[in-house]
């Protein structure tokens, strides 16, 4: 009897070991920890659930880099969680999203404080973000052109009745908004000396007020389908009679910064306005874009190659003769992409140590967690 007690006692002691080892959190937390993205859910709610400080989703983004945008998560995928204790367990977060809450049945009205969200730069402090242009290596085909005025001015004001003629292909609806603005004459590449290709200057913006269509030819009238009278509802430069239309493209002011993930060099190749010396604040267009993996959010250091007279050549008539020597790059500024498109980009100098002009290289800028300087200037939370 008293050996049957015995085996039984030793099972239960091995029972109890066991179920204390696999309960332990030490050891579950020695596994590899995912969250599966419900949907809604962003890398700040995810830090906030799992470890009570939402300011430390650069450290979760940093460990899934296969995320291209932080707060653009898609349901389904698996985020690994970095180990650090955390306010709450594994366990009691995946059951929360499980299980659907319980309905109260008077749910007391409780007013949710706004949550901050992932922060940018707000670069409407310093450009008009509807007036920056482009830069297209093809000849620019407008959809149409500015041929008349309600007053028969030729320069226009913000509310003056401006008379558009587009293209007969075009499907153009009252409503419609359209940029205006002209484009440059054919540029040369400041580096090569070839053909580069035209920047288009937006002077303002149109609106498609309605469709005239009645013309004349000597005594016959004819339905036109493609006049329009427009209302030019801003003005950054200048409209005149000539100018071209094209669609207007909407962009918002609060840009987040992005690393780059491939290594890049490229120059920038024209300004808008042709300006020859550039500095902070300064609109640059490069001529790689989408294709070349550059995105909106992308930094880049403005640096200029260092290449000196070597003060000890080889002898006369050798290979070495009048040779030079090549120094690490100077660091005149940074700029960031705010539009891309597919052979081209455009950028706002984000700091500049000292003037520089086109034909200036820059080199592609990447981190893994986001520089100082960045962080200092982010001041509004991306949507």
């Amino acid at each position: 009897m008293g050996k049957k007690i015995y085996k039984r006692y030793i099972i239960v002691m091995l029972l109890l070991a066991a179920g204390c080892f696999f309960l332990d959190p030490s050891v579950i937390w020695a596994q590899k920890l995912t969250h599966t993205v419900q949907k809604g859910d962003t890398l700040w709610d995810i830090c906030e659930n799992y470890y009570g400080d939402p300011n430390l989703w650069p450290k979760l983004w940093q460990m899934n880099p296969f995320i291209t945008n932080p707060h653009l998560l898609e349901p389904g995928d698996i985020i690994t969680l970095f180990e650090q204790e955390p306010v709450k367990e594994v366990s009691e977060v995946k059951a929360a999203e499980k299980e659907p809450p319980i309905k109260e049945e008077e749910p007391a009205v409780k007013e949710e404080e706004p949550k901050p969200g992932v922060m940018g730069i707000d670069v409407g402090k310093f450009t008009n973000v509807n007036a920056l242009g482009f830069l297209s290596l093809e000849k620019i085909i407008p959809w149409g052109t500015v041929f008349e005025s309600e007053n028969e001015n030729i320069m226009l004001a913000e509310g003056d009745i401006a008379y558009v003629i587009f293209d007969e292909d075009r499907d153009i609806k009252v409503g419609d908004e359209f940029s205006v603005g002209r484009s440059s004459p054919l540029l040369k590449n400041p580096v090569t000396g070839e053909d580069l290709g035209y920047t288009f200057q937006v002077n303002g913006k149109l609106k498609i007020e309605e469709r005239l269509g009645l013309a004349h030819q000597g005594k016959k009238f004819y339905d036109k389908k493609n006049v329009f009278e427009t209302k030019v509802v801003e003005v950054y430069e200048p409209v005149s009679i000539d100018d071209s239309v094209l669609p207007y493209t909407s962009f918002s002011s609060c840009v987040l910064p992005v690393s780059m993930n491939k290594d890049l060099v490229a120059n920038i190749v024209a300004s808008k306005g042709q300006m020859t010396l550039l500095g902070h604040n300064s609109i640059v267009y490069i001529d790689l874009g989408l294709k070349d993996g550059i995105n909106r959010g992308n930094v880049f250091d403005v640096v200029e190659a260092s290449i000196v007279k070597d003060p000890k050549p080889g002898e006369e008539g050798s290979l070495l003769f009048k040779s030079h020597i090549i120094l690490p790059d100077r660091p005149l500024g940074k700029i960031m992409i705010l539009e891309s498109r597919p052979d081209t980009s455009t950028a706002i100098v984000l700091s500049a140590t000292e003037p520089f002009s086109t034909g200036i290289y820059i080199t592609d800028l990447s981190w893994a967690e986001t520089p100082d300087f960045l962080l200092s200037i982010a001041n509004c939370p991306v949507k």
